[in-house]
């Protein structure tokens, strides 16, 4: 077996298989490596992603792994989370609420069985009951100021 960090070149996500170019070591150069994914999940790597090639043989029959480009990727935070290129954030924060936040600054955060709507209570932002059809909702809260 041979590993090999690996930058992405070009990317063909037209088949049943994601398959991607790129440059390992040295400038040597692979051309539409399998590239297996997470059952449920789908990604198409940026050009300049980086990662990493797993050889068994044959340069032909390389897999990529573990593609990430540091410009996307947000440092610093805390539990688990998935992000997008434009700054989109789905976070599954310790404790067990969720945080999600666009790319223009909506979010939306859950604290037990309540969802705020434009921010995060844990934040200091203020918040009022929505009013509903059936009257003030004591699950969902929108940001006020």
């Amino acid at each position: 077996m041979r590993l090999v960090r690996f930058r992405v070149t070009g990317v063909d996500d037209s088949g049943p298989f994601q398959r991607v170019s790129g440059r390992g070591e040295g400038g040597e150069t692979f051309d539409r490596l399998y590239r297996p994914q997470t059952d449920g999940l789908t990604t198409i790597p940026r050009i300049g992603a980086l990662g990493y090639a797993l050889f068994d043989g044959s340069r032909e029959r390389g897999i990529v792994q573990g593609l990430e480009h540091a410009e996307d990727r947000p440092a610093g935070e805390t539990g688990k989370v998935l992000y997008g290129p434009d700054g989109q954030k789905l976070r599954l924060k310790p404790g067990g609420e969720i945080e999600m936040k666009s790319k223009n600054g909506g979010a939306m955060t859950t604290v037990g069985d309540k969802l705020y709507l434009g921010g995060d209570p844990a934040a200091g932002h203020v918040f009022a009951r929505v009013l509903t059809e059936s009257g003030l909702s004591p699950f969902v809260f929108a940001r006020v100021g």
